[in-house]
């Protein structure tokens, strides 16, 4: 029994490193490797402002918007702006807030955490402030309901496979357990 077992954990490590996604990873100010997709790309009067969020499908619970600001004529990175965002569920009137604060790793890049936790669409609001002008960019995002079998992604497979894997590991276990326990009271 010890040989067999000896082969499953290797197999099981194995189907797990084949079965996980590889992905591009974007270090978040203070919250460790998150992956980006782009959410909003906008031009105003002096700016063109690139708008990411984290996680890649937004689900319920937090969200990472990383707003990078460059000047609209000289795509140099914008410092020193105050940047708001706002976030509303549609047909609700109770607003949630968050700064966009700079980051010191890339300049122009401001970063905003909000905990969205009702599904559905919200309409976001990103002010951008300079001390002279106020620029609002507005745009509607869906949040998905929590789900780890969605979409029939890769990480849903794999999850699915090491479940079973490991109950029938354990089952395994048990039912040799038992046979070996007949065998010696025999």
């Amino acid at each position: 029994m010890k040989n067999k077992f000896k082969l499953f954990l290797p197999l099981l490590f194995f189907c797990a490193y084949l079965l996980h996604p590889v992905e591009s990873k974007i270090l978040a100010q203070g919250e460790g490797y998150s992956q980006y997709s782009e959410f909003l790309t906008e031009q105003t009067e002096n700016y063109i402002v690139n708008i990411f969020i984290s996680p890649v499908r937004p689900v319920v619970g937090q969200q990472i918007f990383s707003i990078e600001v460059l000047e609209k004529d000289t795509n140099n990175p914008v410092k020193d702006l105050k940047i708001e965002v706002y976030a509303t569920p549609l047909f609700d009137d109770k607003k949630q807030f968050s700064p966009a604060l700079s980051s010191s790793l890339m300049e122009g890049n401001y970063q905003s955490i909000l905990r969205l936790e009702k599904k559905g669409f919200w309409l976001m609001d990103f002010e951008i402030n300079n001390d002279n002008e106020k620029v609002t960019i507005s745009e509607q995002i869906e949040i998905f309901e929590r789900n780890r079998t969605i979409d029939n992604s890769d990480f849903s497979y794999a999850f699915l496979i090491i479940q079973f894997i490991f109950f029938g590991g354990l089952i395994y276990l048990f039912v040799s357990s038992r046979r070996r326990k007949k065998k010696l009271n025999i």
